[in-house]
C-alpha cells in the first residue's frame, strides 16, 4: 500500500462486532471483495446490500448468483483488475446509479433473504424430504 501512496486511504479489520460492521458499511459508498477463492455463500455481498451498499464482485463463486437475484451490484470479470476498475468507475462516478443499485439491493434482501422466509422455505425442503 506505501508504494502507491494509498497507506492513509486503507484500513484492516480482522473481526469486526456486529456494530462496528454496521458503521464500516455505513461509511462506504460501493463494496468490492474481488477474490480469487470461488466464495460459496457471500454472506459479506448480502451484508453490503442488506446496508444499502452496491457491491461489485468477481464472476465466480456465489456472486453471480446474489448479484442477479437482487440486482445490487456489478459482475467483473475474475483476475482482472482494469475490468475490476472499469466496474467501480461508474459506481464512484455516479451517485445516482450507485443509490438505484443500492436501493435494489436492499429492497431484494429484505424481502428474498429474511429469517422467516429462509425459515419457510427450509421447513419446506424438509417437509418434502424427510416424511
Amino acid at each position: 500500500m506505501n508504494q502507491w501512496g494509498l497507506a492513509d486511504a486503507f484500513e484492516h479489520t480482522h473481526s469486526p462486532d456486529h456494530a462496528s460492521k454496521m458503521r464500516f458499511f455505513q461509511s462506504i459508498d460501493v463494496l468490492s471483495v474481488p477474490t480469487t477463492y470461488r466464495e460459496p455463500k457471500g454472506l459479506y455481498v448480502l451484508e453490503a446490500l442488506a446496508n444499502g451498499v452496491p457491491v461489485v464482485q468477481p464472476r465466480h463463486g456465489s456472486f453471480p448468483e446474489l448479484i442477479e437475484a437482487t440486482g445490487g451490484g456489478l459482475l467483473v470479470n475474475p483476475d482482472d483488475p482494469e475490468d475490476l476498475a472499469r466496474g467501480l468507475r461508474p459506481l464512484l462516478e455516479n451517485p445516482a446509479h450507485r443509490a438505484e443499485l443500492g436501493r435494489k439491493g436492499k429492497e431484494a434482501v429484505q424481502e428474498k433473504f429474511n429469517a422467516d422466509k429462509m425459515a419457510r422455505e427450509t421447513v419446506a425442503v424438509y417437509q418434502k424430504y424427510v416424511t
